[in-house]
């Protein structure tokens, strides 16, 4: 029999080559083989356990086999939820059990939600930004009409022009889709004061009010307009204006200022605002002759009893106007009215430009109302309305107008303040004279109009994502999804917020025009992951992603979700960070350490379920250095390179980096990401049982079992040290070596420590332990390999399994007997073996 040493280094010279060659024995090869064509079929725990031939390959595998009887037990293990400390698996103190339990999704199986927390966030996330991105996106398309509208010199420009026709389109509810040019060039070149025309024979009042706002003649040139409809609307407004903010809040009025002075359209209102406050600002941007014109004081206010502009000032105004009028398809009051009903009719929401624009049509218009049905028939004055004096937004018309004739019915109702604020009388209509609104009642609604829009849109989203993440919790099959939140539960405060599947379309920029709730689930019950699924041959990233964002199979049932790394490995990897930064540490600075773990474990946590490619974890260092530690491998000694070679290496490839005695220390690694060798995010490792990466693991440790009982057979000593340098990596305190009686006998063999220390108290021999060996030295491969060099001398000297001339023996002792080196020797068994 040959020493321990050459026992040793044999099989560790080429761990990857031997542990291939185990592989390959016949025996090995059909348990291999039988558990991996048998473990993907395993539906429960109860499935697993009952097929023995699985249970006991996995049970040897994970060193449990003298525990293959007791299943109740190993059930018990097996259902542990590793996340709770106080579950079974964790209140054991081998942790044998919690990596047993962590090799399987029995734990966690029971706990698929619709969504992760990580999934929900996004989603959420993406709702919310949804708004801002509508609103940047409304206020791009108003700026394009505005500067290119006078650019249009015949109908057939408009019409050719296909940003312009849609958004005139759009500001009045038309769907651009839906109408030929043909027949708006019809409608648009038609007389509206004929009642013959064809606008007036064929059009919707829509059309009506689109041709209103255009001024093409009958063979599609514009007309020649002046501009005294726009110097008009000046003269009427700018001797209310009390401050230079009034005066650019109003786009009608800024818009004919910049026109007048040839102010460059890049100066913005408050660009405006802060050179009539500060010469300085003027000069900068040029416009002390235009501010000038005007009496602004440095507060930006026009002095009591003062006017923003004198006579003088208002007729050199209105005169460079008309020098400068640019003509075109509209006036200025025109184009104004057309951006003003886009920007309240296209967003699904009020924007800040359309309150102002709301605010501004319900003061151009409440003055020529003369009852409450005029008033609550245009829809746009009625909601202003509504929101200015915080009335429900689904309160009918005849409500309000009930509210006027019966101060019972306001009171129920909560109007009676709301109808002191208008001059109807009872019947609904003004006695002669009077006006709807005084303009101390008109200033009062528009300043609760600005206050409460930006109340009500915020709550109304905060509503809508509170209850979705109170529903989504409750989801358990795609069909909870699609339920409405009126038939969902008994709560009727939510029946009028967005529905689940609504908040989703949002979020990924889905219209409900595109996507169907049939088609929606069709989506959602496809494999994003499949390049052959049905969500895949769509080609459209934005139904991917609404795939992804949910955990439904084909079937709509729940699945378990796609993420870089299962819930049993993070968990498992915190445990081990956790125990490897803690080693060999007490009092303060254990107690130091431990709280950083923590910190540590958290961003890990939190940030591991973000990453959805390799590209994304190697870029968080924090992530990387983390896995990292946790497997025992310090940070500093492994580049970015290498792991990247690592994560693009083919597992079941022989040949591969991770298959190499170089590479190996990263296979576990690669092995539990859910990554395909282009480092993207796969749901092919998945399994109801076991996850691919689990699989393969227990296949690994099978083998190095397999090959440490067979080294046993002939030499004990060489499934000592096989094994001791297997553990090693995981070995975070002495207290951890004592309870292994494997590792207990390596050590102590080693250090030719005597047998009664075993009897001594268990501190007492902690603490003898200590002096002999520094635990922090195992996460070292090298220091590993010289202690179980003497362990090797040292064994055979005890168990006399080889002669005196043992080459671990002369290696420690330096003995010139042994003029041959450690590698010639492995050389000649390994011959002698052939």
């Amino acid at each position: 029999m040959i020493s321990t040493y050459l026992g040793y280094s044999i099989a560790t010279r080429s761990m990857a080559t031997t542990l291939k060659q185990v592989a390959t024995q016949p025996e090995s090869k059909r348990e291999i083989d039988y558990y991996n064509a048998n473990i993907g079929k395993v539906t429960s725990v109860d499935d697993f356990m009952n097929d023995y031939q699985l249970y006991s390959y996995a049970m040897e595998a994970y060193g449990l086999s003298d525990m293959t009887y007791a299943k109740a037990f190993m059930k018990q293990v097996l259902t542990s939820d590793l996340s709770d400390s106080s579950s079974f698996a964790n209140k054991l103190t081998d942790t044998r059990y919690k990596e047993f339990a962590a090799a399987f999704n029995f734990g966690t199986s029971s706990s698929s939600s619709a969504q992760t927390s990580a999934q929900e966030d996004d989603m959420v996330g993406l709702y919310k930004q949804s708004f801002t991105t509508e609103e940047t996106n409304a206020q791009t398309e108003t700026s394009y009409y505005s500067q290119h509208i006078s650019d249009v010199k015949t109908v057939d420009d408009l019409l050719g022009n296909t940003r312009l026709r849609n958004y005139v389109l759009q500001a009045y509810g038309i769907d651009p889709t839906n109408v030929s040019n043909t027949f708006l060039k019809k409608m648009l070149t038609s007389d509206l004061s004929d009642s013959s025309s064809f606008v007036n024979q064929n059009g919707s009042a829509a059309d009506k009010a689109i041709v209103a706002e255009f001024n093409f003649n009958a063979d599609g040139t514009v007309k020649t307009t002046t501009a005294d409809a726009d110097t008009t609307y000046y003269q009427n407004q700018i001797g209310s204006i009390t401050s230079v903010d009034e005066l650019t809040s109003n786009p009608k009025l800024f818009d004919y200022v910049k026109t007048a002075f040839d102010i460059p359209s890049y100066i913005t209102a408050a660009q405006f605002n802060a050179s009539a406050e500060d010469a300085s600002v003027a000069k900068s941007n040029g416009l002390t002759s235009v501010l000038a014109q005007f009496n602004f004081q440095s507060d930006g206010t026009v002095a009591s009893g003062g006017q923003a502009q004198t006579a003088t000032q208002l007729s050199t105004t209105t005169s460079a106007y008309a020098t400068n009028y640019p003509g075109g398809p509209q006036t200025l009051g025109q184009t104004a009215d057309v951006m003003s009903a886009y920007n309240s009719t296209v967003p699904s929401f009020t924007t800040d430009v359309g309150a102002t624009d709301n605010d501004l049509y319900y003061k151009d218009h409440i003055g020529s109302i003369t009852s409450v049905d005029e008033l609550t028939s245009d829809t746009r004055l009625f909601n202003y309305v509504k929101t200015a004096y915080g009335i429900d937004a689904s309160t009918p018309a005849i409500v309000f107008k009930n509210a006027f004739a019966d101060s019972t019915t306001a009171s129920i109702f909560g109007l009676t303040d709301v109808v002191a604020a208008f001059n109807f009388q009872s019947d609904g209509t003004l006695a002669s004279g009077d006006v709807a609104q005084s303009q101390a009642e008109i200033a009062a609604a528009s300043t609760a109009y600005m206050k409460n829009y930006t109340t009500s849109q915020s709550s109304l989203t905060t509503d809508a994502v509170n209850n979705y993440k109170t529903r989504i919790a409750n989801v358990k099959t795609i069909d909870d999804f699609f339920k409405t939140n009126a038939a969902a539960d008994s709560d009727t405060s939510n029946d009028d917020l967005p529905e689940l599947y609504q908040m989703a379309l949002r979020a990924y920029g889905i219209s409900p025009d595109e996507m169907s709730k049939t088609q929606m689930k069709k989506v959602l019950e496809s494999d994003p992951y499949d390049s052959k699924s049905y969500v895949s041959s769509l080609k459209d990233a934005r139904f991917t992603n609404l795939a992804k964002a949910f955990n439904f199979d084909s079937k709509g049932n729940l699945k378990q979700p796609v993420q870089s790394l299962s819930q049993t490995e993070i968990n498992s990897y915190i445990s081990k960070y956790s125990s490897s930064v803690t080693t060999g540490l007490t009092g303060a600075q254990e107690t130091r350490a431990s709280d950083d773990a923590k910190t540590a474990a958290t961003y890990f946590a939190t940030n591991i379920v973000k990453v959805t490619s390799v590209t994304d974890l190697l870029a968080d260092s924090k992530l990387t250095d983390f896995i990292l530690t946790a497997n025992g491998i310090d940070p500093k000694s492994v580049t970015t390179a290498t792991l990247k070679k690592a994560f693009a290496s083919d597992p079941s490839d022989s040949k591969s980096f991770i298959n190499t005695d170089d590479g190996a220390q990263f296979k576990s690694i690669v092995e539990a990401f859910n990554f395909d060798t282009d480092g993207n995010l796969t749901d092919s490792k998945l399994g109801t049982a076991q996850n691919q990466g689990a699989i393969d693991q227990t296949n690994d440790l099978f083998l190095h079992q397999t090959l440490e009982d067979q080294q046993g057979e002939s030499n004990p000593g060489v499934r000592l040290a096989l094994y001791f340098q297997r553990k090693a990596p995981d070995i975070n305190s002495i207290y951890d070596i004592m309870s292994d009686t494997a590792l207990y006998q390596v050590v102590t063999t080693t250090f030719n420590l005597p047998s009664s220390i075993s009897s001594m108290d268990v501190d007492q021999q902690a603490k003898l332990l200590d002096k002999v060996l520094d635990v922090s030295d195992l996460k070292d491969p090298d220091k590993v390999t010289k202690l179980l060099q003497r362990f090797s001398a040292m064994y055979d000297m005890e168990n006399n399994t080889t002669s005196s001339t043992s080459p671990a023996l002369s290696i420690l002792t330096g003995s010139s007997t042994v003029g041959i080196s450690a590698d010639t020797l492995l050389s000649i068994a390994q011959l002698s073996n052939k």
